[in-house]
């Protein structure tokens, strides 16, 4: 259990390196590593229970969002982060880390409060997932690179899917495979408009496309 509760926290302060990235290289190595920490929380998993549908669903994580996914994103994106640019804020850069620490607080207390089973991992895991998820969703609108905001949203799922895994551990296969292939269709479509967007205007900072306006 131990083991668990701290890669878990380690899983956080992976997804709050998405906030404080200013490369875009930065971002999805962050999403990398938070990738390869929930396939390890599932194999940990799998060790206390033995249940084979908790080491497939990790060795998915670490084999499609843990490198395929970011070698999709690097290889789609190389036009973005080989260049080493900065990413502007919506908002500035404070207020982005006081915001999240906010939406961590709002998250640990829901989970302390929402009367939802737990049965392998402590309340606190459920929090933290619950706080990945609205951390990757605000990453999402406080930064303006489609590079980043892509990351976001797939950092998001991870927490979603460390939901799953505190509420029911013993998700059937089947579902895990369809939620983990979806993501991997959902990176190939970004990554392609993402490179579709840097054609268009020349970068991927979502704030260039009132340029399109006809």
């Amino acid at each position: 259990m131990l083991a668990e509760v701290v890669l878990a926290a380690l899983f956080l302060l992976l997804t709050f390196e998405l906030i404080v990235a200013r490369r875009l290289a930065a971002a999805v190595n962050a999403y990398q590593a938070q990738s390869w920490v929930l396939g390890a929380i599932a194999c940990a998993l799998f060790t206390a229970t033995h249940l084979a549908e908790l080491l497939v669903f990790g060795l998915l994580i670490l084999a499609l969002k843990g490198v395929v996914v970011p070698l999709l994103l690097r290889r789609r994106t190389a036009f973005a982060t080989a260049a080493g640019r900065e990413v502007a804020y919506v908002v500035g850069f404070p207020t982005a880390l006081l915001i999240g620490a906010g939406l961590c607080l709002t998250a640990f207390v829901a989970a302390s409060r929402l009367p939802l089973p737990s049965h392998l991992l402590p309340t606190g895991v459920l929090g933290i997932g619950i706080a990945v998820l609205l951390l990757g969703l605000f990453t999402t609108t406080a930064r303006r690179d489609g590079v980043l905001q892509t990351t976001g949203l797939l950092a998001a799922e991870n927490g979603l899917l460390v939901v799953g895994l505190v509420l029911e551990p013993g998700l059937s296969l089947l579902i895990e495979f369809a939620l983990v292939l979806d993501v991997l269709i959902a990176a190939l479509v970004m990554a392609f408009l993402l490179a579709r967007m840097h054609e268009a205007v020349s970068t991927t900072d979502t704030s260039e496309l009132t340029r399109l306006r006809g």
